[in-house]
């Protein structure tokens, strides 16, 4: 499965989104900035992901994103799906009509392996799961942006 610009800006979107649940809406202008993002493209992508249900806008000075449900319950299936549809790697998985060979095609039963392997990820990982990913990130970064490398022992040099 190849994702497209689309779906990694939407959790990129998603990621900043989540990090302030529970502490008010976020800002578009907020997340292209801190996810580096394009404005112009980010809306279209808020625009899905508010149709999908994933996200709620809320309107005035103090307005923005916010998620419907907890980041713990958004998972990267739900934002795939909302941005990208189905996941198969090839249409027969979808459409039994689409290949005369379906039931008795050696390599259909491999196809449907892949994609029960990427669901079951995309299904595990939420959005919580990627802010504290980010957190984690973001404190690596500052640390080298601080000029400190960790020594063998994990000590700062």
């Amino acid at each position: 499965m190849k994702l497209s610009t689309r779906c990694r800006y939407g959790s990129r979107a998603l990621v900043e989104i989540g990090r302030n649940y529970g502490h008010g809406p976020t800002k578009r202008k907020d997340i292209c900035k801190n996810q580096e993002l394009s404005d112009s493209y980010l809306e279209n992508i808020l625009i899905a992901l508010k149709t999908a249900g994933i996200l709620d806008t809320i309107r005035g000075a103090r307005g923005g994103y916010v998620l419907c449900r907890p980041p713990s319950r958004v998972t990267m299936y739900d934002i795939a799906i909302a941005l990208e549809g189905s996941q198969a790697a090839v249409e027969c998985l979808d459409n039994d009509a689409m290949c005369s060979r379906t039931g008795a095609c050696a390599t259909q039963d491999v196809w449907r392996a892949v994609r029960l392997a990427e669901e079951r990820i995309l299904k595990e990982t939420t959005v919580e799961d990627l802010v504290t990913r980010e957190k984690r990130y973001s404190r690596k970064r500052g640390a080298r942006a601080n000029g400190h490398r960790r020594t063998r022992r994990g000590a700062a040099a």
